[in-house]
């Protein structure tokens, strides 16, 4: 199987790289004059009802090789392209593109993203970059879907945002980009590469059926932390 195609519901759905190029060239061509209707108006480009093919509950995607894998080859793009280039949300979402394979390289989303680093306002008091860049991530991924209705909801998006939210609460205590900035001491190549770390590590969760290892039990810590110098003592000096 094609390594950017997804399996959902026993069925080979490919992933649309080629035709997001292609939405991107038919939108030029528009741009250019070239879509006018016979009474003189502009007539709208509609949605690449391709991209709607998005991922539910209980879908599952084949990857290549081991989910440990993509999941620190996540994090070294993420850490890499913003030391780089700069831009926490874009390089989030840059680095998820080209690491797992069942996420689109949607180029739209990609410009999308490129106004959301440093809490998206001059004064840094709003949603980190890489968190922003997460959620248009999961949210392209398996969110709704717009026709001429807008299908679907967007629940299973929220649930794995929040997860991401949990893991940046866990780590820097908020999602605010001054503070995470000031968690992080500046770092944020390294806050880019935990985003999409993170990341990662929910969608493999959820539709690959990876099994995250587990930190230690408070207690079995505790133990652990107790016979460390208990031992150490009994040696011979």
């Amino acid at each position: 199987m094609n390594e950017r195609e997804k399996t959902r519901a026993g069925q080979s759905f490919p992933m649309h790289r080629r035709a997001a190029l292609g939405s991107a060239g038919a939108g030029l061509g528009w741009l250019l004059g070239g879509c006018s209707s016979t009474h003189g108006e502009k007539q709208r480009p509609q949605p690449d009802e391709t991209m709607n093919d998005g991922l539910k509950r209980g879908d599952r995607v084949e990857i290549d090789g081991k989910a440990e894998t993509l999941i620190e080859k996540a994090y070294r793009l993420g850490y890499d392209y913003e030391k780089k280039h700069g831009g926490c949300a874009r390089c989030t979402v840059a680095a998820l593109q080209d690491a797992l394979p069942f996420v689109p390289i949607d180029l739209a989303l990609f410009r999308g993203s490129t106004c959301l680093d440093g809490g998206a306002t001059p004064v840094d008091v709003q949603n980190c970059g890489a968190f922003t860049g997460a959620g248009m991530v999961i949210g392209h991924l398996c969110g709704s879907a717009r026709g001429e209705t807008f299908e679907g909801d967007a629940k299973l998006a929220h649930e794995l945002l929040h997860k991401v939210y949990g893991r940046f609460k866990e780590h820097y205590g908020t999602v605010l980009c001054r503070d995470v900035r000031k968690g992080a001491q500046g770092d944020c190549p390294e806050v880019v590469g935990r985003a999409a770390r993170w990341v990662a590590e929910v969608l493999l969760e959820e539709f690959a059926g990876y099994n995250p290892p587990k930190p230690p039990e408070p207690e079995e810590k505790a133990e652990q932390d107790e016979a460390g110098p208990a031992e150490t003592a009994s040696m011979p000096g």
